[in-house]
């Protein structure tokens, strides 16, 4: 087999001289073990979502600086990567300093749909030299032979998307009888999550190595592989556990903000997010507010203060307000407005705790959220954080009813008189669940970003106040 160099590097869209450095490290990782080809995943050098970065003139000519400095730092053994080409996706090997484009190209749409096109990577019998073109072309050059199919899905990562993927590669891989290779990029890029776990399937539609997911990584197949890396895929409540410490991580880190900073007494799950905080980011310096407001149990200050001396979290307690009346909207508007203010005097990155439940029923909670910077459990409910941290929360019966409910409004976009209709006897609880999304509505569009767990990235939105008002 083909001594083949699988990298997955992690990106920032825009940032090239940090893009560039890791692929080039990742590159000469495989080059010192032995690798005869190195494959990188396609958009590795611009990142993947560049939004309107990428319609700008100055980052499509510091992409193509970017992309022929890299050429230059490539040796005798060649990488091949993909960049934006007015088709799509073209692949490009690099070379000895020489950009050698490719016949190869994945479509736009393809790459929008996750469907991206196997190509092949052919090999001179007697120079050695590399080509790659689509699968089922006809072969021009009979004395260059297929030596291996590869696969670049380019979509962010959701719940089963890799159980998917590694399914067709093995069916590739069986029906063709040759090995394939599925490289993705790794990490997160803002809201999304990058998967990573690039894979190479022998000819036999045995697994013959895998990434790690979700990090930075490089191996060169065949070669030493740990059992760990072609045992089966983690489970997918695992993976959401790995994809929210990681994309919480990524986010503040890509973000360039050395601090973070949350209200500790937010919502039941603050102290989830706190040590999802900690674990993922241990030297990160995180302040903890406790805002004393009108009704908060005594208990309930003091558990947020253990918590905080247990994690190591600096911890600021704000005094009541005489100037509002207690109880009011406005305290709690106040309130938030005031976290947000030492916040910027921090210098820190503010975090709120809300997750999917509160900002599709609570309107008070979901404006004082929208003074945030981030909220890492938006795209969850409460009964979902329940089932995948048993430790910090547990979710009653009626609780679970109501979360379903909500998820097939806000999530699945299924209409409220149908949902009625499969549910007779639940229709006052839809139509008053119905009722708080049309309220909240406009208010949840302007909450800062959050990560993609649950939803499928790229799924079209259909506006609730359309979808339910029937």
């Amino acid at each position: 087999m083909l001594r083949t160099g699988l990298i997955q590097p992690e990106t920032i869209p825009g940032q090239f001289p940090r893009n560039l450095r890791a692929i080039v490290e990742l590159y000469r990782t495989c080059l010192d073990r032995g690798a005869e080809i190195v494959i990188c995943p396609p958009l590795a050098l611009g990142g993947m979502n560049t939004g309107e970065l990428a319609l700008r003139s100055g980052f499509r000519a510091q992409h193509q600086a970017a992309f022929e400095y890299l050429a230059r730092e490539i040796a005798e053994v060649p990488l091949l990567l993909g960049a934006p080409d007015a088709g799509g996706i073209r692949l490009y090997l690099l070379r000895s300093g020489r950009l050698l484009p490719q016949k190869a190209v994945i479509p736009g749409e393809c790459q929008e749909k996750n469907s991206a096109p196997a190509a092949g990577l052919f090999r001179g019998k007697e120079s050695g030299e590399f080509t790659v073109r689509p699968v089922g072309e006809q072969n021009e050059r009979p004395s260059f032979k297929p030596c291996l199919l590869l696969r670049m899905p380019a979509a962010p990562w959701h719940e089963g998307q890799l159980e998917q993927d590694e399914e067709e590669s093995r069916r590739l891989a069986l029906e063709t009888a040759l090995p394939v290779a599925t490289v993705r990029l790794a990490g997160g890029e803002g809201p999304f999550m990058l998967p990573g776990a690039s894979s190479l399937w022998s000819g036999t539609g045995e697994l013959a190595a895998r990434l790690q997911l979700f990090e930075r990584d490089a191996a060169v197949i065949p070669g030493e592989i740990p059992a760990d890396e072609t045992g089966p895929l983690p489970a997918p409540d695992r993976q959401t556990r790995h994809a929210l410490r990681k994309g919480t991580a990524d986010f503040i880190l890509k973000a360039g903000c050395g601090a973070a900073c949350l209200n500790l007494l937010e919502s039941a799950f603050s102290s989830l997010l706190a040590h999802v905080l900690k674990k993922s980011l241990p030297d990160l310096p995180v302040t903890g507010f406790i805002p004393r407001l009108s009704g908060t149990p005594e208990k309930d200050i003091a558990r947020a203060e253990h918590l905080a001396a247990g994690l190591g979290i600096r911890t600021i307690s704000l005094p009541p307000m005489s100037e509002v009346q207690p109880g009011s909207a406005e305290e709690g508007c106040l309130s938030a407005c005031r976290i947000r203010a030492l916040a910027d005097e921090e210098g820190a990155l503010l975090l709120s705790s809300l997750n999917g439940t509160d900002i599709t029923t609570d309107l008070r909670a979901i404006r004082a959220a929208c003074t945030a910077d981030f909220m890492p459990l938006k795209d969850l409910y409460e009964s979902e954080l329940a089932a995948l941290f048993p430790e910090f929360a547990t979710a009653s019966p009626e609780a679970v009813l109501r979360n379903g409910l909500l998820m097939r409004l806000h999530r699945e976009h299924v209409s409220a008189t149908h949902l009625a209709a499969l549910m007779p006897n639940r229709e006052l609880e839809i139509r008053r669940l119905q009722r708080l999304a049309r309220t909240t509505e406009w208010d949840r569009r302007k909450l800062p970003p959050g990560l993609f767990l649950r939803s499928i990235p790229g799924t079209p939105e259909v506006p609730a106040i359309h979808q339910m008002a029937d």
